[in-house]
């Protein structure tokens, strides 16, 4: 005979799922009640137990918890903070084509900026996307955290969850100088040039970190004059930072390069993933998405520069959306938020790109390693 109340429902997911969450309840359960920050979602009836049972989930953030139901009463699994990503962010990922519309339209956003900028975009699951300046180098900034999150996952290094969450979700200085000083054995040079090495491995060569972020508490204004362009130590492109986002994507599916460099998907997914979706500067790429869209990013910002790169998880595809400016006068994260409004408006329907892209842009959108 089954018990009168049914035991707890036994849920363990990943911090970061793609729609659905499995659930084992036991016998005598008759119900299963999702509950998301402590509301009641529709119940699913149960024919038999003990068994799995996979339950969708909305996307969001939330705090699940699932209700076992039985004939005299009912228990509750135990409490988890989740990010519930749309199934789509799951598709097959498709080499880049260019969408005209969106061409045009990005083009006139460049062209109208004010300073110096270069654009990155692609829905994954349709390839259609498009690029402007996508291969130029700009100074990277804090975008360049993520890759030094990843090199600490890669190399097991040990780092302390608090340390690798001031780095990212936060975009700490101190914190990433004290963990390219771990990944570097003591040497922060050293840590360095190891990231730099994991970012070629991805597909990155033309990004560069060379050292340990500056960190000034120097009270009077102290002033440049003049340098150039690229006096500094974190270099990247658009297009590289967007082959990175879409790496540490296909790693949360347990595909693609950071996989091969021996990193499982679930390990991703509660390393890398959830920081991402947890930074808080929401001023740029976040800004222009619309509220409640999941986005999984990276942002950098100095004076002059301003940059944004990550995943938007749309419900008909994620979207990945690079977007760097520089300018002595300071770039713009406004721009940043009308470039991924723009094109998050145009890619979520898919976008329309019949045409491949000729040789000459292939490399600047296409899906990378």
């Amino acid at each position: 005979m089954p018990p009168a109340v049914p035991p707890a429902p036994i849920v363990a997911p990943a911090p970061v799922l793609f729609g659905h969450v499995t659930v084992r309840a036991g016998a005598g359960t008759r119900l299963l009640v999702p509950m998301l920050d402590g509301r009641a979602r529709r119940a699913v009836r149960l024919r038999s137990g003990p068994r799995r049972v996979s339950l969708t989930l909305p996307v969001g953030r939330w705090r699940l918890a699932v209700r076992a139901v039985g004939r005299r009463g009912a228990r509750s699994s135990q409490s988890h903070l989740v990010w519930v990503l749309p199934r789509s962010a799951t598709a097959t990922i498709r080499s880049g084509r260019s969408d005209p519309v969106l061409q045009r339209r990005l083009n006139d956003l460049s062209a109208g900026a004010g300073f110096v900028n270069g654009i990155y975009v692609r829905n994954l699951a349709t390839g259609c996307g498009a690029a402007v300046n996508a291969g130029a180098p700009f100074p990277a900034a804090s975008t360049l955290k993520a890759a030094i999150l990843l090199d600490a996952v890669r190399r097991r290094t040990g780092a302390s969850p608090a340390l690798l969450d001031r780095m990212v979700i936060d975009s700490d200085d101190l914190a990433s100088n004290a963990l390219l000083g771990v990944e570097g054995g003591g040497d922060a040079l050293s840590g360095a040039a190891r990231v730099t090495e994991t970012m070629h491995l991805v597909g990155m060569p033309h990004s560069l970190v060379r050292r340990p972020y500056i960190v000034d508490q120097e009270r009077i204004p102290i002033t440049v004059t003049s340098q150039p362009e690229l006096y500094t130590n974190y270099i990247s492109t658009p297009y590289e930072l967007g082959v990175l986002m879409v790496a540490l994507h296909r790693a949360a599916l347990g595909k693609g390069p950071v996989r091969r460099m021996g990193v499982p998907a679930s390990v991703a997914r509660r390393q890398i993933t959830w920081r991402l979706l947890e930074v808080r500067d929401r001023t740029k790429i976040v800004a222009g998405v619309p509220r409640g869209m999941p986005v999984a990013h990276k942002t950098g910002y100095t004076t002059e520069v301003k940059a944004d790169a990550g995943i938007v998880y749309a419900p008909r595809g994620p979207i990945v959306v690079s977007v760097m400016g520089w300018s002595n006068g300071g770039a713009s994260e406004a721009f940043i938020a009308r470039v991924a409004a723009t094109s998050v408006a145009r890619l979520s329907g898919g976008g329309a790109c019949r045409a491949p892209l000729g040789r000459r842009h292939q490399r600047a959108i296409s899906e990378g390693p």
